[in-house]
């Protein structure tokens, strides 16, 4: 018996607000999705490799400091950062400045449009900055 795999589920009160963001900042695409009434109750959404998943959660019915609301980092790894900053930064001006970390990274921060943290990097050997 083995794990084959893991894909992150976000809990999302603002569904279309979260998936605009995953799609046009971070060039995810959808997989499958879920509808109910004409609005995306969950969607499952790649970029290469990597997969998400965003389920709607009801406004009405959900406290806001329940755990189904709980705040997570996601980090993508990429195979050119700078291109990607300025691609982001184009679109969304929440976005962090370049840092080189103590861990041999370069990366960026911003934050999705359900509070969870978004780190995009790319290991600094063979970068330079732009």
């Amino acid at each position: 018996m083995a794990i084959i795999g893991s894909i992150p589920v976000l809990n999302c009160l603002s569904m279309q607000e979260t998936l605009s963001f995953y799609q046009q900042l971070l060039q995810f695409v959808i997989v499958n999705k879920r509808e109910t009434d004409g609005d995306v109750k969950w969607v499952h959404i790649m970029h290469g490799d990597t997969a998400l998943m965003l389920q709607s959660l009801d406004e009405s019915t959900t406290d806001r400091s329940s755990n189904h609301l709980s705040k997570i980092n996601l980090y993508f790894y990429v195979n050119n950062i700078n291109d990607m900053h300025h691609y982001i930064k184009a679109k969304y001006n929440a976005v962090s400045e370049l840092i080189s970390t103590d861990y041999h990274m370069h990366e960026f921060v911003m934050t999705d449009p359900e509070g969870n943290t978004v780190t995009v990097g790319q290991k600094t050997t063979g970068i330079t900055s732009g």
